[in-house]
């Protein structure tokens, strides 16, 4: 199954789970998979339009995963990494 990277400040709906193991053939499924077991989670990932939020980044097997590509596939042995944007002020 794929596995699932989540970052510090998002593992508030993953009660600190760090790595987390789902069912999806696309990145997209497995994070709506990972949705289904800790709602919350998706908010912080995807926008209302679909899209990746503006302040997180998604990559797959360490490949930035574009923004509108949510919808690529992914295999049983993939890595998918949530990174969250960091900003200063």
């Amino acid at each position: 199954m794929p596995r699932v990277v989540i970052p510090p400040p998002f593992r508030g709906p993953t009660q600190g789970k760090g790595e987390i193991e789902v069912e999806g053939k696309t990145v997209r499924e497995c994070l709506d998979a990972l949705e289904a077991e800790h709602k919350g989670f998706l908010d912080h990932v995807v926008a209302p339009d679909g899209t990746v939020q503006r302040f997180a980044k998604v990559f797959v097997n360490e490949e930035q995963v574009a923004n509108g590509s949510l919808d690529l596939a992914v295999e049983s042995e993939d890595e998918i990494q949530i990174l969250a944007a960091i900003a200063g002020g």
